[in-house]
């Protein structure tokens, strides 16, 4: 079983590898880390979810601290600077599964 999901993920990065290169090729750009971020986002490797989930649980670990720990400060400062609910944030730090 492990084998399978190593086979997996090498026969993925593979294949994304390809897909980028072709990319770059096609639109005449050099490869990069931006690049690849964009063409992951482009090509729904990568989902609005997970863009906002990502980036809200990253704000509150630099955020908080920075807030003297105080959560709810933080998750409203977070809900304004991104216009979402606070119980949106609330959600994505407790890991709740909203959509």
């Amino acid at each position: 079983m492990r084998e399978t999901r190593k086979y997996l993920l090498d026969r993925f990065q593979q294949h994304l590898h390809e897909d980028y290169q072709d990319y770059c090729c096609t639109q005449g750009l050099n490869p990069s880390i931006q690049g690849l971020i964009t063409f992951l986002i482009d090509k729904d490797v990568v989902s609005p979810k997970q863009i906002k989930d990502f980036t809200v649980l990253r704000e509150f670990q630099e955020l908080y601290p920075t807030q003297k720990y105080r959560k709810t400060q933080t998750v409203n400062m977070i809900a304004d600077r991104f216009n979402i609910s606070e119980r949106s944030v609330w959600g994505i730090i407790r890991g709740v599964k909203d959509e």
